[in-house]
């Protein structure tokens, strides 16, 4: 057994953060279906708003949340969807949805009626907001609950310049995704000793305070944000910018230990000698950082990266380039350890894929399919759970299943891609 091998999870999702933790699952070994509405997922038709192209089969922008998925398309208002439905959760061991508590109520899924119904199943809600208080029915995405309300973009601009931050679009769905994921597992450990099934819910904004939550501490104390980067309480934990103009971070937060060592490597041994830089707290009481910085900035600037990459690397400092996006995509670094992985598409040719960042030994890197379009596996699922020919045609008719009839999709599609440790496929 790899995994989560043999583990069946139904999935009623849409956009982005909810399906990316079933797809995490999915990458783990668990089988998925995703269950989608005639329509399909919202979020297949989200990708010239993500900045990037598609076609009716090649779409790298859902590819992003739907890999190793098994498509199904139920209309669940139905009589026969609603029974397609049931079966499949009869027999899954997991739910996950990002629906709201009334649609859920409203399809007899919500976790009472769930619960009593499935009692071994795991319940997992994506929400917006949490489960109790003034917010509890209201939609909630990325950009409001996590990068507005959750704090992001006004505490990560510069203060002396402030405008909100352009965030690349899911910044924080993804890392609800792995929120979701670490509670689902969690409640099938409690199910593999109890037998009995459990409720999970995750929320942008609960996970965006926790991803905050040092700024948030330290608001009580007086702190302010945003802050800027001349005025940082840390000196040797900021940024700044070599010579050449290349700009880097160094993280070295213990100022006690690492102060003198980096002064000294700056040729700023002066400041060593003068007591107002002898603490954090005396910097940052007397206002000594904001100098600290200004001597930093003149010492580095006399030289360029590849100087100070050098000399940071012979005394163990932590330090990076600040990378762009274009950087990261031929980074080596990300495509040894399958952090990037690229796939073919016909349409577009290679675009890289960022893999989920969980790793099992058991599992390895991940064999990764692409997504398919709406309903392309409906029938064999159907057949899977015992409906013959004439039900599924009938279901089809009766507008209660939708089965994929376009062109046939080209070996790109199908075909599985596999990481550096070149794993075998047990699917």
């Amino acid at each position: 057994m790899k995994g989560l091998e043999g583990l069946k999870v139904v999935e009623l999702t849409s956009y982005v953060a909810g399906p990316a933790c079933p797809r995490i699952l999915a990458e783990m070994g668990a089988t998925v279906y995703k269950i989608e509405p005639f329509e399909g997922d919202d979020y297949r038709n989200n990708a010239s708003g993500f900045g990037m192209s598609k076609t009716e089969i090649d779409d790298p922008a859902f590819d992003l949340t739907s890999t190793n998925k098994t498509f199904v398309s139920i209309n669940l208002k139905t009589e026969g969807g609603a029974e397609f439905l049931d079966k499949l959760l009869k027999e899954a061991d997991v739910l996950v949805t990002s629906f709201r508590d009334g649609g859920l109520k409203r399809l007899g899924l919500d976790y009472e009626t769930a619960s009593k119904k499935y009692p071994s199943l795991v319940w997992a809600q994506m929400r917006g907001y949490g489960w109790r208080g003034p917010e509890k029915d209201s939609r909630g995405f990325d950009n409001t609950a996590y990068n507005g309300r959750g704090g992001v973009f006004a505490s990560l601009p510069q203060s002396d310049n402030f405008a909100p931050v352009n965030m690349p679009n899911g910044f924080g769905d993804f890392q609800c995704a792995l929120a979701l994921t670490a509670g689902i597992t969690s409640a099938l450990y409690r199910r593999e000793k109890t037998g009995k099934g459990d409720k999970v819910t995750v929320n942008l904004y609960h996970v965006a305070c926790w991803a905050q939550q040092i700024g948030l501490a330290s608001t009580q104390f007086g702190d302010k944000w945003p802050k800027s980067r001349k005025r940082a309480t840390t000196p040797t934990n900021n940024t700044y910018m070599a010579g050449d103009g290349t700009w880097f971070v160094m993280c070295m937060g213990s100022s006690y230990t690492y102060f003198p060592l980096i002064m000294q490597l700056l040729e700023l041994d002066e400041l060593l000698e003068d007591e107002k830089f002898g603490s954090l707290e005396i910097m940052n009481s007397t206002g000594a950082n904001v100098e600290a910085i200004r001597r930093m900035e003149e010492a580095f600037a006399k030289h360029d990266f590849a100087y100070w990459q050098k000399v940071f690397d012979e005394n163990s400092i932590a330090y990076h380039r600040l990378y762009h996006f274009e950087d990261i995509l031929v980074d080596e670094e990300a495509y040894d350890n399958d952090i990037l992985r690229k796939l073919p598409y016909d349409a577009f040719g290679e675009k890289a894929l960022t893999t989920s960042p969980i790793r099992l030994e058991s599992v390895g890197d991940p064999i990764i399919y692409r997504s398919r379009p709406i309903g392309y596996d409906t029938k064999s699922v159907m057949e899977e759970y015992g409906y013959s020919d004439e039900e599924i045609e009938a279901l089809v008719q009766g507008e209660a299943v939708k089965v994929y009839d376009g062109p046939e999709l080209k070996g790109c599609v199908l075909e599985p891609s596999y990481g550096p440790d070149k794993g075998s496929d047990t699917s």
